[in-house]
Parts: C-alpha cells; sequence; structure tokens
C-alpha cells in the first residue's frame, strides 16, 4: 500500500462490511485511506494504506491518529457508534463535518427524546433506565421497545408487551449499550420510512425515501429497503418538513445524513437521525436507482473537495433486500434458484455472506444477516413482487 503522507488522507473510523465502499471510493479517487477501530480482522483494514487499532469511540486516540496522519478529512459511515468522534476531530483540525454537541445528542437515544421532548417535538413517551434491575412502570401503552441509549444496526433491541417480556429483554440491551443506559419507549404504529438525504446551508439539497422492511418481531433490524416510496404526496412533505425543523434546531446544516421515522395521522416521528451515510447497503441502492454516487459525494465533501451536482428525485423503483434467518443452524439456500436469479436482466447484485452449512445466528440485527440481493423493475407493483418472489425462490433458512 501507499505510504506517501504527502498524498491527501481520508480518515475512515470502523472497517467492517459497510464501511467498505468509503474506503474503495477514496482509493479510486486518489486518496490515502487511513482506518482504525478494534476489530483487526475488519476486512476494510487490509485495503487501507494504513490501519490502526484504536477504538472509534476512543477521542484522544483517534485524534492522535488524525494528527500524525496529517488527514484531509475525516469520515465515519454507517456507524452512529464513531460520529461524535468524527465531529470532534473535524472540529478540532478544521475539517469538514457537523457540529459536535448536535453530533452527541442525536447519537445517544436517551439524549435524543431529551431534546425532543424539551423542543416540544413529536416523540415517543419513554424512560430512561440506569440500572437491569430498575424496572420501569410500562402503563397502558400495549407494546414498548427496548433500546440500548448508543448502539447501531439494531443491536440489543427488542419489542415487547409484558413486564416480563422486559425483565428478559433489558440484561441484552445493557450488555450492548456502549453508554451503559437503556431507553424503554411506546412502539408507535404507522409507516416505517427512512429518509437519505444532503443537506446545504441548512437546506435539504436532495433526499429519497425509502419504505423500510423490517424482521418479525420482536425484532427490528432491517431487512430491507424499497424506493419509491408509497406515502402519499402529503405524507412526504411532513416527513420532510419535520426533518428540517430537527437539523434546524440541532444546527446541523451541511453534509449527508440519515434517518428512520414513523408516520401516523397523529405525527410525523423522527426515531432515529445521525449526519451520516446509512447502512444496510443504502448507498447502492442510492447509485442503481439515481445513478449517483452518493458514497463519492461524501468522500469529496470530507476532504473539502469539488462536488458534482445532486441528482434529480425521480428514481427507478428499486430494492435492496438484507437475507437472515429466523433462528439459528446450518444455513441452507437453494444454490440453483441463485444462480438462475443472478442471470436475470432486473437482478443487478446478489450474494451470500456464507456458504450453505455454516453456521448462522437469527437475524435479530445487522452482524447476523447472511447476504443481499439488489433489484430494479418498471413499477413499484413489480418491484415487490420481484422481492416477495426472490425470497421465495431462494428459500434460505437453516437445517
Amino acid at each position: 500500500m501507499s505510504s506517501n503522507i504527502n498524498q491527501k488522507t481520508l480518515f475512515v473510523l470502523a472497517a467492517s462490511l459497510y464501511q467498505l465502499e468509503a474506503i474503495l471510493t477514496a482509493r479510486r479517487l486518489g486518496y490515502r485511506v487511513v482506518t482504525t477501530d478494534n476489530r483487526p480482522d475488519n476486512p476494510g483494514h487490509a485495503l487501507a494504506d494504513r490501519a490502526y487499532g484504536a477504538d472509534t469511540r476512543d477521542l484522544d486516540a483517534v485524534l492522535k491518529i488524525a494528527r500524525a496522519e496529517r488527514i484531509t478529512g475525516i469520515i465515519a459511515p454507517c456507524t452512529d457508534a464513531a460520529m461524535p468522534t468524527a465531529a470532534a476531530v473535524a472540529a478540532e483540525l478544521g475539517l469538514a463535518g457537523p457540529p459536535t454537541e448536535g453530533t452527541r445528542i442525536v447519537c445517544d437515544k436517551a439524549r435524543f427524546r431529551d431534546f425532543q421532548s424539551a423542543q416540544g417535538l413529536p416523540h415517543p413517551r419513554f424512560q430512561e433506565i440506569e440500572r437491569p434491575e430498575e424496572l420501569p412502570e410500562l402503563g397502558a401503552v400495549g407494546r414498548w421497545i427496548v433500546k440500548p441509549s448508543q448502539s447501531s444496526g439494531s443491536k440489543g433491541i427488542r419489542v415487547i408487551g409484558s413486564r416480563e417480556e422486559l425483565e428478559l429483554a433489558l440484561p441484552a440491551a445493557f450488555e450492548l449499550s456502549q453508554s451503559g443506559t437503556v431507553v424503554v419507549e411506546e412502539f408507535l404504529p404507522g409507516h416505517q420510512g427512512t429518509c437519505e438525504g444532503w443537506l446545504s446551508a441548512g437546506e435539504i439539497a436532495w433526499h429519497c425515501l425509502l419504505d423500510r422492511q423490517t424482521v418479525p418481531l420482536p425484532f427490528v433490524a432491517t431487512s430491507g429497503h424499497h424506493l419509491p416510496t408509497r406515502l402519499p404526496p402529503a405524507d412526504q412533505k411532513r416527513v420532510l418538513g419535520t426533518i428540517r425543523e430537527v437539523w434546524r434546531r440541532l444546527a446541523v446544516t451541511d453534509g449527508p445524513f440519515d434517518c428512520d421515522f414513523v408516520v401516523n395521522p397523529e405525527a410525523v416521528y423522527i426515531l432515529e437521525l445521525s449526519p451520516r451515510l446509512g447502512g444496510n447497503s443504502i448507498s447502492q441502492l442510492v447509485r442503481t436507482a439515481f445513478e449517483f454516487d452518493l458514497v463519492e459525494h461524501a468522500v469529496r465533501w470530507a476532504c473539502g473537495a469539488e462536488l458534482g451536482t445532486l441528482p434529480p428525485t425521480m428514481p427507478q423503483p428499486s430494492a435492496v433486500v438484507i437475507l437472515g434467518v429466523d433462528r439459528a443452524g446450518a444455513l441452507s439456500y437453494c444454490e440453483e434458484e441463485a444462480a438462475r436469479l443472478a442471470r436475470e436482466p432486473w437482478m443487478r447484485s446478489l450474494s451470500f455472506d456464507l456458504p450453505p452449512g455454516a453456521w448462522v445466528e437469527s437475524f435479530t440485527d445487522g452482524r447476523r444477516r447472511v447476504g443481499q440481493a439488489l433489484l430494479v423493475a418498471e413499477s413499484r407493483a413489480e418491484l415487490d413482487h420481484r422481492v416477495a418472489t426472490l425470497r421465495a425462490s431462494l428459500a434460505v433458512t437453516v437445517k
């Protein structure tokens, strides 16, 4: 790998599967790439010009690396855990990045709910729990959701409907909470969606609204995204107006953002919001649907380079399907059907992370996927039909 310290250098925080696109894009653009995280076996480290073992949450260690490597930009794609560090390093070194305080708020679920409450913004009823034995009163709400205050990829998140289920869910949530606290909040009915977008001078300069698919309850891991959204235009306008207002109050004005929300007749509820590229292969979906490289746009912005033109907001109907299983066991799927589907002109990509027979866990969070597909169609109805056919034909299960 290159070691020319005079090249412009992008510092990528984390080097797992979902950071690979940013690493490869930066190298394609001619940047040196430096990576760090506490998992030396993560695949992105092998692609970097220099890799370190500092935890992405260790600001002092990451800042020391940034100074030593004379970085041009810093980015934390697809990971909330590293975003406060990325924002703080960018501020310290005068690089492009979101403001530190706003980033700290949105990357901590308890702090974000406190912010929404203080600002009078729509939010689910919630309680922050500081000890596993501190059981809250659930009240009359039918279902609640237990979340680590700081985590990503739906790790440790579970929907509950009783005190007994709460007692079972809390230990796992505390174990996976990086801040040591857990949020128990009302589970809201409505249309679940994701908004991927770009801010410029405080305005949403570009966006795409995705219909988010999730695994069966009691878990909520993302199992795919479909676009264009089925939300009526009036609801789309409500969503964008709410997101814009939240970013305004947080003083976040420029750069990429990712947002999960629920819309119902009462309000638009922002569940999670982060000033970064979204995970679950959303950037690949955007590239397919809009013929626009959002990752390249974000890498250029982080490094202070000239930006290209943002695309129009009329996408080709497209979907990313995240594959997983509903229980632990030896992975099984129809290899003949996978090979046949991969040859279809509407299939942009189809891959499995593991071979048949590999031991896999139940798909309860983003770490436990077994593969993914990316496909297109001429209409949203045709797209939904193809996704259903894909899942049925592959017959992904366990023995």
